[in-house]
């Protein structure tokens, strides 16, 4: 086992995400091959960690205890909201008897899914490398403590296209195997009417989006206590008070985004609802405040910032994008620097520790 400094986490992280982003710049035909490669540092970061991500010790000790249980005793277990496709996929992992391989698995299933969608869907040359920075120091670093979670906001943020393109099946199917690796998914199925037919969101719209997300999280002990059937009281309900300094960063954001409205939607017309996401994300981010664990119901959402943040280059003159794109990373790591304090001991994300066997 080894451990890097802090300094030295910060520059592995961003030279491993980095050079997925310049990956992207190549012109390699095969989307596959793409993708694969794209994949691959930061695959090889989440396989050999040591420690990493808040919850690391809980996920390897289950796949260890995973031996002992069935297919089929996993099967009879069920209830409504556990993690079956999750289980299934760490008893799968067991044949190679390696938490390594295991590690690597969950690495690739919170990656090739949003990865795919922004390789295939925002293929632009000026934005798709920052995108995928932003995705894989944002998005994914997230997954490396939540993976459960983590994996499921990479389906949700591949079923944005089946939102857009209006194809009610695929994005249902693609809502109920996210909600196989984590139930509070299902949150996800109201975006899909938040447009309608031509695509568009009107201000009424706007207005009963935001009044029904405050009334839900007012009420969402009451909600989760019912809906659930007691499964989550706790999860939602027992006070787990955090600094939350990530929604007053999210909130500034979300202000810029509404300020530029009509010109990033001038830019793309998918950033009207990519916007709104990112109201509702904020507003789910204010429960940090007083529970640490439901404001992640506000990730789902706020994957819309991988998308709208790279675009925010076209608001400036062509001779000052480069810049913007440097000011862009550097905000980037300074929210994963707030998002993810320096651990005092294990566990955390700094520094980055590693095991090879």
């Amino acid at each position: 086992m080894g451990q890097l400094s802090v300094i030295g986490s910060i520059v592995y992280y961003v030279c491993t995400f980095g050079l997925s982003g310049l990956i992207c710049r190549y012109n390699i035909q095969n989307k596959y091959v793409k993708l694969l490669l794209v994949s691959i540092p930061p695959v090889i970061l989440a396989t050999f960690r040591y420690n990493v991500g808040y919850d690391y010790g809980s996920y390897v000790d289950g796949y260890r205890l995973s031996f002992g249980t069935t297919y089929a005793s996993i099967f009879e277990d069920y209830e409504i909201g556990s993690p079956l496709a999750f289980n299934l996929i760490t008893k799968f992992a067991t044949i190679f008897n390696s938490d390594r391989v295991f590690l690597m698995i969950l690495a690739f299933l919170a990656l090739v899914p949003g990865l795919s969608y922004i390789l295939r869907e925002w293929d632009f040359y000026d934005i798709q490398p920052l995108m995928v920075f932003v995705f894989l120091f944002n998005t994914f670093i997230f997954s490396l403590s939540a993976c459960k979670q983590g994996i499921a906001v990479s389906i949700l943020g591949f079923s944005l296209q089946y939102v857009y393109d209006r194809k009610p099946i695929k994005f249902a199917m693609c809502i109920a195997v996210a909600s196989l690796f984590h139930s509070t998914a299902i949150v996800f199925v109201f975006v899909y009417f938040f447009l309608n037919k031509n695509g568009d969101l009107s201000t009424f719209k706007k207005i009963l989006i935001v009044v029904a997300c405050i009334l839900v999280i007012i009420n969402l002990e009451a909600l989760l206590g019912s809906i659930m059937e007691g499964r989550y009281e706790d999860y939602a309900t027992s006070t787990v008070e955090g600094a939350n300094r990530t929604f007053w960063l999210y909130s500034l954001m979300t202000i810029l985004f509404l300020l530029f409205r009509k010109q990033l939607v001038k830019i793309d017309k998918r950033n009207e609802l990519l916007i709104m996401m990112m109201v509702i994300g904020s507003i789910c981010q204010y429960l940090g405040f007083f529970n640490a664990f439901t404001k992640r119901i506000g990730e789902y959402f706020l994957i819309a910032q991988v998308f709208l943040i790279p675009q925010c280059i076209y608001l400036f003159t062509e001779d000052s994008r480069r810049l913007v794109k440097l000011l862009i990373v550097v905000y980037t790591i300074a929210i994963f620097f707030i998002g993810y304090p320096v651990a005092s001991s294990g566990m955390g994300f700094i520094p980055y520790q590693f095991k090879l066997m």
